[in-house]
C-alpha cells in the first residue's frame, strides 16, 4: 500500500505524491549504488589475471579511484541538488555512475578501468544526499527514523544481488558480462525516475512548504547562502556535528570490524575462507535488516514521537551493547562460536543509521538538507571508512612481535573502545537537539 501526501502545485491544484512509491525508488537507487560500488570486489581475481595487474593498481581500483571522489565531490553536488531540482539530480547521477559501470566492462587496461571506477564515485556522490533530502521532506520527523532505515536497508540489499548475480555471471560468463548486466538496470531506473518520481515541496513535512505550494521558495534561500556559510552553520550545530563524530565512530567500528574479521577467523581458529563467507554472510544478511529496520526504524520512530532526542538515547544504549558482545566474539572459544555470537553486533552496529540520518536532518535548515548529508557522508567515509581497517591493521602489526598470530585478536579491540565514544558521543548530542532544531527552523 502506498501512502498518498497531498501537496500544492504551484498551480494551486492539489497533487498526491505516493510516499511510499518515492521511497521505493530511491531505496532502489540505493541498492543499485551499493551493488555497483562492492561488484569489483567480486571480480578482482579475473580482472588481475586479464589485465595482468598486480595487488598495489588492484587496491588503487578498489579504493581510491571510487572513495577519494566519492567522498569529495557529494558536496558540491549536493548544493546543486538544494539549489535546484532534486529528482534530476538524483536521475542524472543514477544514469551516470551505471553507465560508467558498464564501462567497466569495457576497459581494456588499468587506465580506462581507473577512469571508469572514477566515473562511478563521481556517480554515485550525488544520489544520496538528494536521496536524504527528498525523503525529509516527505517524512515527518516522527516517521523519518522508519523510512530512512528502510532506505538504509538498500546496502544489505545491493551487498546480496552483487554477491549472487556478480559471483554466478563472473563464473559462468565473465568479468566483463558481470559489469555490463548490473550497470544497465540503473539506466532503466534513472528514467522511470524523471518520468514518474514527484518530488515534495521543501520542508513540506516539517511544515515548512510554501502556503501557495511554491516549490523554488526554499531553494532560493539555499541560493542565497554560500556552500561555505552552509558549511558553517552545519557544523556551528553541536548535535549536528556530534551525531556526524558518532557515526564516524560507528563506522570504525563496523567497517574494521568487518575487513579483518574473516581474517581473525582463519588465523585463531583455522576457518576457512568459504565457511567464513557463508557463515558471516548469513549473520549480516540476517541482522542487517532487523537491526536497520525494527530497531533503528520502527523502535526509534515509536520513542521519537515523545521526544525526537530518544534516536540518540536509543543508539547510545545500543553502542554500549556493543561492547560485551564484541568482547565475546573476540574472545569466543572457537571459531563457530564466534560468528553465532557476532549476530549480536551484526544487528546492534547499524541500527544508528536511521536515527542518525533523522536527527542531523532535523537539526539542518531544510535548505541544507542535501548538503547535510554529504557533510555527514563526507565525515564519515574519511574517518570510518578510511580509518577503521587500517587502524586494525596497523595495531596489529605494531602487536605481532609479541603475540605472534594472535595480534588481530588483540587489535579488535579497538572496537569495543571505538563503541564507547560512539556512545559518548551520541549521548552528548540529545543535550542540544531540541536548541538545534529550533535554530535550524528559524533560519528558514
Amino acid at each position: 500500500m502506498s501512502t498518498p501526501s497531498e501537496i500544492l502545485s504551484p498551480g494551486g491544484e492539489r497533487v498526491k505524491i505516493a510516499r511510499n512509491y518515492v521511497l521505493l525508488l530511491l531505496t532502489v537507487t540505493y541498492s543499485l549504488s551499493v551493488l555497483d560500488r562492492f561488484l569489483l570486489g567480486i571480480l578482482l581475481p579475473q580482472i588481475k589475471a586479464e589485465l595482468q595487474l598486480s595487488d598495489s593498481y588492484l587496491g588503487l581500483l578498489s579504493g581510491i579511484a571510487f572513495a577519494l571522489f566519492y567522498a569529495t565531490l557529494g558536496m558540491p553536488i549536493a548544493r546543486l541538488a538544494d539549489r535546484y531540482g532534486r529528482k534530476y539530480v538524483i536521475a542524472a547521477s543514477l544514469a551516470l555512475f551505471s553507465f560508467m559501470t558498464v564501462l567497466c566492462g569495457s576497459a581494456v587496461s588499468f587506465l580506462t578501468l581507473f577512469l571508469a571506477r572514477v566515473g562511478v564515485g563521481v556517480g554515485e556522490a550525488g544520489t544520496t544526499p538528494a536521496s536524504l533530502s527528498v525523503l525529509s521532506d516527505l517524512f515527518e520527523k516522527q516517521r523519518r527514523s522508519t523510512a530512512m532505515a528502510i532506505f538504509s536497508v538498500g546496502a544489505n540489499v545491493g551487498l546480496l544481488i552483487g554477491f549472487l548475480v556478480g559471483g554466478y555471471v563472473a563464473v559462468e560468463y565473465g568479468w566483463r558480462q558481470a559489469f555490463w548486466i548490473v550497470g544497465l538496470p540503473g539506466i532503466i531506473v534513472a528514467t522511470v525516475i524523471a518520468l514518474t518520481l514527484k518530488e515534495p515541496p521543501r520542508g513540506y513535512a516539517d511544515g515548512l512548504a510554501s502556503k501557495d505550494g511554491e516549490h523554488d521558495t526554499i531553494a532560493g534561500k539555499s541560493a542565497g547562502t554560500d556552500f561555505l556559510s552552509a558549511v558553517k552553520f552545519l557544523l556551528s550545530q553541536k548535535s549536528y556535528r556530534r551525531n556526524v563524530l558518532g557515526l564516524s565512530m560507528m563506522l570504525f567500528v563496523g567497517t574494521g570490524v568487518i575487513a579483518w574479521l574473516p581474517s581473525f577467523l582463519a588465523r585463531s581458529h583455522g576457518m576457512q575462507a568459504d565457511e567464513v563467507g557463508r557463515t558471516l554472510g548469513l549473520a549480516l544478511g540476517l541482522a542487517g535488516p532487523i537491526g536497520t529496520i525494527v530497531l533503528g526504524g520502527l523502535v526509534a520512530d515509536r520513542l521519537s514521537k515523545r521526544d525526537l532526542r530518544w534516536g540518540g538515547w536509543v543508539i547510545g544504549l545500543g553502542a554500549l551493547l556493543l561492547i560485551p558482545a564484541y568482547l565475546f566474539v573476540i574472545y569466543a572459544p572457537s571459531g563457530t562460536l564466534a560468528v553465532a555470537a557476532f549476530f549480536i553486533p551484526a544487528t546492534l552496529g547499524v541500527f544508528y543509521q536511521g536515527p542518525t540520518v533523522a536527527m542531523t536532518q532535523a537539526a539542518s535548515p531544510v535548505s541544507m538538507r542535501a548538503t547535510a548529508g554529504a557533510l555527514m557522508l563526507l565525515i564519515g567515509n574519511l574517518i570510518g571508512l578510511g580509518l577503521g581497517p587500517l587502524g586494525i591493521g596497523i595495531l596489529s602489526d605494531w602487536l605481532e612481535p609479541r603475540f605472534g598470530v594472535d595480534s588481530l585478536r588483540y587489535a579488535l579491540l579497538l572496537a569495543p573502545v571505538g563503541a564507547i565514544a560512539g556512545a559518548l558521543l551520541y549521548f552528548s548530542a540529545t543535550r542540544t537537539l531540541a536548541a538545534d532544531i529550533e535554530r535550524a527552523e528559524r533560519f528558514d
